[in-house]
């Protein structure tokens, strides 16, 4: 059974790789990619889209523990290291732009919090004098402006009011500046 899942998800994976757009995929291209019925999809995913949603969210989590395993080190403090965290999930959010809008507007619209728990572990160490439910809502406080202002980029520098250059300016700057304000404001 795991197979099956691991093999709709490698199906997914290979039909973007290939160069198909998210929206474009079809039920049919998916089973006839992973040589399986149709009907498998749903019965291990519920539909296209959860299944859809499960190849990117392999894509962006490979890419993610790639980047922080390269920019990390075993000295860093928690500080540190969520800093570096950030900056990775930065990284990957410029990399993989495409996929990771898809992502965000998905567990924004869900009842899902797969993002701010995977920094709980870290504000713990962070603010050990916060209760579980304190340390949750300051995970939801860091990464939510951080995944707004990435669905609203072409809009941040104006709103701020300043000048759209884009020769000078990178997206990965502007995440890393953000990050830097937001955990400033939040004193961490």
């Amino acid at each position: 059974m795991l197979e099956i899942k691991a093999q709709l998800i490698r199906s997914v994976i290979a039909l973007l790789d290939d160069g198909f757009d998210v929206e474009e995929l079809t039920v049919r291209q998916i089973a006839y990619e992973a040589h399986i019925s149709t009907g498998l999809i749903n019965y291990h995913f519920g539909s296209k889209w959860n299944l859809i949603v499960a190849a990117i969210s392999s894509i962006i989590d490979d890419a993610a523990t790639e980047a922080f395993q390269t920019l990390s080190n075993l000295n860093d403090t928690p500080k540190q290291q969520l800093r570096t965290f950030l900056k990775a999930m930065a990284m990957v959010v410029c990399k993989y732009q495409k996929y990771t809008s898809v992502l965000i507007r998905d567990e924004i619209l869900s009842d899902r919090f797969s993002t701010p728990e995977t920094i709980v572990g870290l504000l713990k160490e962070i603010k050990p004098d916060l209760s579980e439910k304190e340390i949750k809502y300051l995970a939801i406080q860091v990464i939510a402006p951080i995944q707004y202002v990435f669905l609203k980029e072409g809009g941040l520098r104006k709103y701020l009011g300043e000048e759209q250059d884009n020769s000078h300016t990178n997206a990965l700057d502007d995440y890393e500046e953000i990050m830097e304000v937001f955990l400033k404001t939040l004193r961490i």
